[in-house]
């Protein structure tokens, strides 16, 4: 959802009067503002989404969700081998741990990951550790989104030992393998 200057204006004098008026029980004017002034207004639709019924999540959104999904299934994955699992999969926990987005190359991508965690409220295993990763990250988390996609079994929220080594061991370059 765009917003042009003129609709930035009218919707942050909107939002003045809201907060000036001490409106309770309604919208939070002030992330409303944020959200439309940073140019973030699709996250309107989902903190509000029985005002926005035909809103379409923008294809950013929509990837940044399917990273931190990603990277939340193989942290907790992790999290759960025994020791002797973890001795299998020869993987240093370190490859394991979402390095987060590119704040030169992907800041568009990392300030979605920061208002999915930390606005919204979704993701809570992420919250307070959306992190530059001081590297661009689209190539290699594309990698491993597709190789998630082989290994994973539809609507499943776990992972096998066997997939869990390959989803991760995606992420070395298929020319350095």
């Amino acid at each position: 959802m765009e917003f042009s200057g003129k609709d930035q204006l009218l919707f942050t004098l909107l939002t003045d009067i809201h907060k000036a008026l001490n409106i309770k029980d309604s919208v939070d004017a002030d992330f409303i503002q944020r959200m439309i002034c940073d140019g973030e207004g699709w996250a309107l639709a989902h903190a509000y989404p029985n005002m926005f019924l035909h809103e379409d999540t923008p294809p950013n959104v929509k990837y940044v969700m399917d990273v931190l999904d990603l990277w939340q299934l193989l942290e907790l994955g992790y999290a759960d081998l025994t020791e002797a699992e973890r001795a299998e999969l020869d993987i240093s926990a370190s490859d394991v741990v979402f390095p987060g987005f590119d704040g030169n190359n992907e800041s568009e991508l990392l300030s979605i990951a920061h208002v999915l965690t930390e606005d919204l409220g979704k993701w809570a295993h992420f919250k307070g550790r959306i992190k530059n990763s001081h590297m661009p990250t689209t190539d290699l988390y594309g990698r491993m989104l597709e190789e998630l996609e082989k290994q994973r079994e539809p609507y499943s929220y776990e992972l096998t030992l066997d997939q869990l080594k390959a989803v991760v061991r995606s992420q070395i370059h298929p020319d350095r393998r």
